[in-house]
């Protein structure tokens, strides 16, 4: 089965769907056994460059050399690094490469001509309309497609020896507000109006015909106006906009058709364009060869309202569900009944083992304190979790398996199926990513990022909301907890582990009390100094925690004093906890090329619940027995 890379970036949040639409239709026709992969970020859309470098590192996700032919659109990032760090990638796994309305070295260019079709909307204004006068409002100066539209022009108009000069354009972006802030600037600067306006696309065209109504000026009455794409807006804005159209999934038709062809061992020329055609409308003069359907589309603008409404409805529900849920994996079975509409053939949440580190209450780390150090900024762990399926129309039980890299996990013995991955991340922390099958018609109505975004927060939300506290009970705990050594102090003895010894005798259960007392101190630190005394206390200590049981509590009561509360052990069981740590303690000490041995004494005794004795008597006489054990070695040091 081969396998196709589509990487590409939205534009405003929004996919283009028509890439993957295209490529699939081509794949469905042919008997090739092919799948796709689409790695889609929307960065770019705000202005928090933390948010878009989460948004951009799902393009570290996938090893390009697992493969078989890559198609980037690089169209919409409008970051160098990004945009050169992807590339490189994409060169560097020696694969087929296609770029999509772009041309890169090495990679083979697919999309509109956009030379020859500008050459023929100025060369119709200035045949047809006698137009010699012109104002260009054009995209962004950076952009390879708005690069040969401008040079299409100015070429002709040096060919056919018509007064321009720079002042005549405007560039800025291919958004609405481009048009008007490009007509008031040539107004102002010209102080006249010209034959006509070329815009680089239709939203500057609409841009450009609402700035000059609001001069009393008007296209075709007082100046003529194109744009290009033959968008919606094109069609139904009145004037209609002449324009030039072109299918966008043809695109990723073509793309498809290449690679296949590439695989075959033929020949494929560097450019490689789909198919345009002028459209010639009203706000250039001339009569339409068609009529557009007005009444229609007003009756899909009402449909699609509606839509739209209760898909807010929908979103606005899921968010009041995510309150109420205690887990990232709630809010994952949340989602099917939502997505449902998109018509999805299967959802997957992969996740970042960290997502859960405050719940778990793991051991305190400095770098929770330093905003989730331990989440990826750059590209993905190792490994990661599986944290929700949903096939085949219902929820997978899911353990917790963890993967590493796509492979062999979204592989599949069938043909002509698409897996659309999408980042999860809080701002540049990556949290994860989210996997779609069969996602075309999510992409195509815009409905899954609200709902990524939705789920994002909550899942920042609810991280938040565990840190803070985690972070409150370790505040707690510092109280409590000896600075030195990580057992619990005086305070910590008085108010954790006499209470867990009162819980106890409710519940007629028999502890264990160990005393633990170093040897020598004093002889350490009047012969070696404090420093080697408190390295000494803590190697003790260090070693104390790792052998108990869990559930046991441990404090330091005094400098080189050490008391140990555990469910009742047996003999056998408590000597050879014992052993163990004066074992430990023997190799600690050649490690640590040490002067001198590292020793302890040691008393136990076991509760009597159906006593009334306090935990006080229990620890005097552990006390006691510890120090009869010490004294004896003192002895046979004499």
């Amino acid at each position: 089965m081969r396998k196709i890379a589509l990487m590409m970036d939205g534009w405003k949040r929004s996919f283009t769907y028509a890439w993957p639409a295209g490529i699939l239709k081509r794949i469905r026709e042919t008997d090739e056994e092919v799948n796709l992969y689409t790695f889609n970020s929307s960065g770019d859309w705000s202005r928090d460059r933390e948010y878009n470098v989460g948004e951009y590192n799902i393009y570290r996700l996938p090893d390009l050399n697992e493969f078989d032919g890559i198609i980037v659109d690089l169209n919409n990032i409008c970051y160098p690094d990004v945009r050169d760090r992807l590339i490189a990638s994409v060169k560097a796994a020696g694969k087929p490469v296609l770029a999509i309305a772009n041309d890169i070295e090495g990679f083979y260019y697919v999309g509109v001509d956009n030379y020859t079709a500008m050459q023929e909307v100025i060369a119709h204004l200035h045949r047809k309309h006698d137009c010699k006068r012109f104002w260009f409002v054009m995209g962004p100066k950076d952009n390879y497609e708005n690069r040969r539209r401008m040079a299409a022009l100015r070429d002709y108009m040096d060919e056919q020896r018509l007064a321009w000069r720079e002042a005549d354009f405007y560039s800025e972006s291919f958004e609405y507000q481009c048009g008007i802030n490009g007509f008031e600037t040539l107004f102002e600067r010209h102080g006249g109006l010209p034959d006509a306006v070329i815009c680089a696309n239709d939203n500057i065209a609409v841009g450009v015909c609402e700035a000059a109504a609001k001069h009393g000026c008007h296209a075709p009455r007082d100046f003529l106006v194109t744009g290009f794409d033959n968008f919606d807006k094109a069609g139904y804005y009145l004037p209609h906009i002449t324009t030039v159209g072109h299918e966008r999934e043809e695109v990723g038709y073509l793309c498809a058709d290449i690679l296949i062809r590439l695989w075959n061992g033929e020949c494929v020329p560097h450019f490689n364009y789909t198919r345009h055609k002028c459209v010639f409308w009203e706000s250039c003069g001339c009569r339409e060869d068609f009529a557009v359907n007005q009444a229609l589309h007003a009756k899909e603008q009402v449909v699609s309202g509606i839509e739209a409404e209760e898909f807010r409805q929908q979103v606005m529900a899921l968010e009041y569900e995510f309150l109420q849920c205690d887990t990232v994996r709630q809010m994952a079975h949340r989602l099917p009944k939502r997505i449902s509409m998109g018509r999805c053939d299967a959802i997957y949440m992969i996740v970042d083992e960290h997502i859960n580190d405050f719940k778990n209450m793991k051991e305190f780390y400095d770098r929770h304190l330093l905003g989730d150090a331990e989440f990826c900024v750059q590209g993905y762990p190792e490994t990661m979790r599986v944290e929700f399926v949903y096939e085949n129309g219902k929820v997978k039980e899911c353990r917790g398996e963890r993967i590493s890299g796509i492979f062999p996990m979204f592989e599949t013995g069938e043909s002509g199926r698409d897996y659309l991955f999408l980042p999860l991340h809080f701002r540049e922390r990556t949290v994860g990513y989210f996997v779609v099958c069969n996602a075309v018609y999510l992409m195509k109505r815009q409905y899954l990022l609200h709902i990524i975004n939705v789920l994002t927060s909550a899942m920042e939300n609810l991280h938040k909301k565990e840190r803070l506290i985690y972070l409150n009970r370790e505040l707690s705990e510092l109280s409590v907890k000896d600075a030195m050594t990580g057992m619990y102090n005086r305070l910590g003895y008085q108010e954790l582990t006499c209470r867990l010894f009162d819980e106890k005798r409710e519940q007629g259960e028999n502890l264990t009390v160990l005393f633990i007392d170093m040897d020598r101190l004093k002889y350490i630190n009047d012969h070696f100094g404090h420093i080697y005394g408190d390295r000494a206390i803590k190697t003790i200590a260090e070693t104390i925690l790792k052998i108990i049981p869990g559930g046991a509590m441990a404090v330091r009561t005094g400098g080189d004093e050490f008391l140990i509360i555990l469910e009742k052990t047996g003999e056998e069981e408590l000597a050879g906890m014992v052993d163990c740590i004066r074992g430990r303690l023997c190799e600690q000490s050649a490690e640590m090329k040490l002067p001198f041995p590292l020793t302890v004494s040691v008393g136990y005794v076991h509760t009597d619940m159906d006593s009334d004795r306090p935990l006080d008597d229990y620890v005097r006489e552990a006390d006691e027995i510890m120090y009869r054990e010490k004294t004896g070695k003192k002895a046979e040091r004499t």
